[in-house]
């Protein structure tokens, strides 16, 4: 019988009900999660069904991560979870679903589905460069975009053509339109769609817009449906007009298609998000068909704080009463909690210094007390935490001893340790440092040189003048780059890598737990910035052709325009409240998230709109279907349900702001005069503390277990901080020549033998090594080029008779563990006549004595788990493995392993002494082989390596 563990009847029943449609309304803290994973659960053991089978989808990475960990702790309480591979279940957002679903039928694509993701920063970049093309169409300069900035334009022009990618507008058809406004704009879409291929890019718009794409081919939608039979979606609330065709075609034919969502907690309008869809998704079926189930019951939350959100939502009132009507799903909250103390208090003018007093010396009193242990069971939520309300509320608890966390304030360009670096980097182009002398002298320099002149440069002098060294390094690399007469040997990124080895950087970077772990992680985004940036501008090696050019496009464009965006510090997603601190949200990033003491912030209410043009109106009047909610309506509707998420998010205490204590309309239905000012707070009673995110963190041999072995230090700077490593060209190679193999492994496994020549060899490496050059903006020497050619033409030649053999190529493998995730990829599986070998290519030498080796017994012990996790998936027996050594051209390239399960525990064992390494943060030892340290980019910082110029 299936363990439906503490699930409640209601819960049980969404559990259960398996075939069909099925809407789950789920209020705040009704355990939504819980059950899906018990639905997923039941599902594969229950049912029987196949992992590779369900599809779950997620509004954020973050709660796909969240799910995967909570489905492989469910799955470990049942025997045979071994022979269950929770990675074939197609679990993620919208756009990692969507980017699997295009590389599994890539072969059939019309469209290069390959290419590079670029975020909304530099998706607007992209077309501020080349806002000058978009100039060019016919009436832009008569249309609204005119009146815009060039920034603003940019915005503009990828907001308008994400909402008509997502809205399934056809730019044919608008193309053909008679209204002049959306000729412009479909114009400018296919203008965008161009730039677009140019670049080999695309956005997450495009992403799911080009998932639709593929549905349209007929095989193709007919294997989709066919091999996913079930469909559950989180957050449904929370969708647009394409996510929802998406997820009706793809469950489209078994039916069984399960959304999850709160019509109540519906926030992101602004992105695109219609709370239509979970109101219409039932007529998408036969009349009773879809089966509605409303989880009600609240686990979170203390009574009084229920009965208030309940109150907020059955009795909204803003200058006048309004009627929810068909706008909402009747529900109501509860819990079997009846606690008979207060928990809801207001605070009066909270602008006010003297109000501020009495919020610090609550939390105070608190602390001192025991009713919180830790200032990190306290949130402050804001509509946003730049604003002054919320910045001089963080001032004043700090200047009060009250650490606040604020990593959405946008504060990054203030951080000492980014005006330093910035600084630095500055001082290495002469030709920019007289630019801001000349801005200095000015009448009114511009905004971004106010910033290096006053904030920046000073910061940079001081250190010249402390560290003579550091001194004399930039000096060194200013004339270099100043007197070269053709190319250097400095990048931007090098030239980063070369400074942070001199103090205070280094010291920043070397204390991974300490105070100093802010300063690591933002000078990491700082060499993740220079890295994109040099990508995008295709601006690698430094020489005579791009220095100027070089330095006023990085410092005078692409960091006045990120600082003016804003920058967001490090979030660990693993731990959203870091002890110490009171957190500061806003709260659409405290959305799904819960505090035992909430104080919201941005109170009384204001109605919000937002502002539309008339370009605007003209593409909506083109959308496939008429506007939903009454747009006078729109803002009431979004203003109760934002605070109705803010009001939920408390467990134990929930405080009310109020501007000058006035009692504005919109608390008239909430707060009334029963409820205790904050002053009054005398309980002392011990709260909850955060509930720990836990979060099974997914471990590779090649890209965590093998870097940690190496050097745990590598492993601290570019997998635990993120440092943005440069492009290193035996890597490149290395994937190259993987790349080609893959192809050719492709071709055999569907048994496409005599299709296999040195002349499609050639091809396809020449195809791979352009798409390498477009992603990486790297070119390799004509002899590299030859070598990496050679290399996989000799593979062919030594393989041509056990080409026959190849069963499978790039396996997923993954080992679930309590402590973690093991995942590997195998490069080739052969299969003959039911003897299992498995090979692993390897692009560097062979080794001379690889039985001496550390390296290839490191590589045979990853090759013993991968054949156990083969033999157990497929219930075949492995034979043999191999290391395949494709730089050895004369002698045997391979390096063989008999198979033994007796090993396999050991092995394992081993991997997880790794891991615990790792999260247990021990990365002060160094690696024992030079040869990986002479292309480490810390070279210069590691008190190991001397000199390796």
């Amino acid at each position: 019988m299936f363990d439906f563990g503490i699930a409640n009847e209601r819960q049980k029943e969404a559990v259960t009900c398996t075939e069909g449609p099925l809407l789950i309304i789920a209020g705040p803290g009704t355990g939504k999660t819980f059950t899906l994973v018990k639905r997923i659960a039941y599902l594969v053991f229950e049912k029987g069904v196949k992992p590779s089978e369900i599809m779950a989808i997620t509004f954020t990475e973050k709660a796909a991560h969240q799910l995967v960990t909570r489905i492989s702790d469910e799955f470990l309480r049942y025997s045979g979870c071994e022979n269950i591979n929770i990675d074939e279940m197609y679990i993620g957002t919208f756009h990692s679903v969507c980017l699997r679903l295009m590389k599994e039928y890539s072969e059939l694509l019309p469209f290069d589905a390959d290419k590079r993701i670029i975020d909304s920063f530099e998706q607007q970049y992209m077309v501020y460069n080349n806002l000058e093309r978009f100039r060019s169409v016919k009436g832009y300069c008569r249309s609204n975009f005119n009146n815009m900035s060039k920034w603003e334009q940019a915005k503009a022009i990828c907001k308008y053509t994400s909402t008509m990618s997502e809205e399934l507008l056809s730019r044919d058809k608008l193309l053909d339109d008679k209204d002049a406004d959306i000729l412009v704009i479909a114009k400018v879409w296919d203008e965008y769609d161009k730039l677009l291929t140019e670049n080999n890019a695309t956005d997450f718009s495009t992403i799911q817009a080009d998932a639709w794409r593929m549905m349209q081919n007929s095989d193709i939608f007919a294997s989709v449906r066919e091999k996913i039979r079930y469909v559950m979606v989180d957050e449904y609330q929370d969708t647009n007009h394409i996510q929802e065709q998406l997820i009706l075609a793809i469950g489209g034919k078994h039916g069984n298609i399960c959304v999850v969502g709160d019509d109540d907690q519906g926030l992101y309008r602004f992105r695109g998000a219609t709370i239509r869809n979970i109101f219409e998704f039932p007529k998408h079926f036969g009349e009773n068909e879809c089966r509605v189930i409303k989880l009600e019951e609240n686990y979170r939350s203390e009574k009084g704080i229920i009965d208030l959100y309940n109150n907020w939502m059955t009795n909204p009132e803003y200058k006048r009463k309004f009627d929810w009507g068909k706008y909402r799903y009747p529900k109501q909250i509860y819990t079997s909690k009846n606690e008979t103390y207060s928990s809801v208090y207001t605070c009066k003018g909270t602008y006010d210094e003297p109000a501020r007093v009495k919020l610090a010396e609550m939390i105070k009193r608190m602390k001192q007390n025991g009713t919180v242990t830790d200032y990190n069971q306290i949130v402050f939520l804001f509509k946003s935490v730049r604003n002054d309300e919320a910045k001089k509320t963080a001032e004043f608890l700090e200047e009060s001893g009250i650490p606040v966390y604020t990593p959405r304030s946008k504060l990054y360009f203030e951080r000492a340790e980014v005006k330093q670096i910035i600084g630095c980097l500055i001082c290495c182009f002469r030709t920019f440092t007289c630019f801001l002398k000349q801005q200095k002298d000015a009448d009114k320099p511009s905004k971004i040189s106010r910033y290096y002149i006053s904030d920046c440069m000073p910061l940079s002098s001081g250190l010249l003048k402390e560290n003579k060294e550091l001194y004399r390094c930039i000096s060194e690399i200013a004339n270099d780059i100043a007197g070269c007469k053709d190319k250097t040997e400095y990048t931007l990124l090098s030239i980063f890598y070369r400074i942070i080895a001199f103090e205070p950087f280094r010291s920043y970077i070397e204390n991974p737990d300490g105070s100093n772990a802010r300063q690591a992680r933002n000078l990491a985004e700082m060499s993740n910035i220079i890295s994109k940036f040099c990508y995008i501008h295709d601006m690698h090696l430094i020489g005579a052709d791009n220095r100027d050019t070089l330095s006023e496009e990085f410092f005078e464009r692409y960091l006045r325009l990120l600082k003016d965006e804003g920058v967001g510090e490090y979030e660990d997603e693993a731990e959203y409240a870091p002890e110490g601190c009171v957190s500061f949200m806003t709260i659409h990033q405290a959305k799904g998230l819960e505090f035992p003491v909430v104080i919201v912030g941005s109170l009384p209410l204001k109605k919000e709109s937002e502002s539309k043009d008339s370009f605007f109106y003209s593409v909506e009047s083109r959308f496939c279907r008429k506007p939903f909610e009454a747009p006078d309506m729109i803002p009431y509707f979004d203003m109760w349900r934002k605070y109705y998420v803010a009001f939920s998010r408390a467990k134990n205490l929930l405080v009310l702001t109020e501007k000058d204590g006035s009692r504005t309309k919109p608390f008239t239905s909430v707060i009334t005069e029963n409820i205790p000012d904050i002053s009054e707070y005398n309980d002392n009673r011990v709260f909850d503390r955060v509930k720990k995110e836990h979060i099974r963190k997914t471990y590779s041999f090649t890209s965590h277990i093998s870097v940690y072995d190496e050097c745990p230090s590598r492993y601290l700077y570019f997998k635990e901080y993120k440092f943005a490593p440069c492009e290193i060209l035996h890597t490149s190679v290395g994937t190259l020549i993987h790349a080609t193999l893959e192809d050719l492994n492709r071709f055999a496994i569907a048994s496409r033998y005599d299709e296999i020549t040195e002349v499609l060899i050639k091809k396809w490496f020449a195809l791979n090594y352009a798409k390498m050059q477009e992603s990486t903006g790297l070119m390799l020497s004509e002899e590299r080029r030859k070598s990496a050619l050679g290399q996989v033409l000799n593979y062919f030649d030594k393989r041509k008779e056990h080409i026959r053999k190849v069963w499978k190529a790039e396996e997923k493998v993954e080992l679930v563990l309590p402590e973690y995730i093991l995942q590997g990829v195998i490069d080739l599986i052969e299969d003959d006549d039911g003897k299992i070998e498995i090979v692993d290519y390897k692009t560097g030498r062979k080794p001379d004595s690889p039985e001496k080796s550390a390296q290839v017994e490191h590589y045979r012990k990853q090759l013993e788990i991968y054949a156990y996790l083969i033999s157990e998936r497929y219930k075949k027996n492995v034979s043999r493995m191999h290391l395949y050594y494709t730089n050895e051209a004369e002698g045997n390239p391979l390096v063989t392993f008999e198979y033994s399960k007796n090993c396999v525990d050991k092995e394992i064992e081993d991997v997880s002494q790794t891991v615990r390494k790792i999260e247990g943060k021990r990365f002060d030892a160094k690696a024992e082989n030079d040869y990986s340290c002479r292309y480490c980019d810390m070279k210069y910082m590691c008190k190991k390596v001397k000199n390796y110029d």
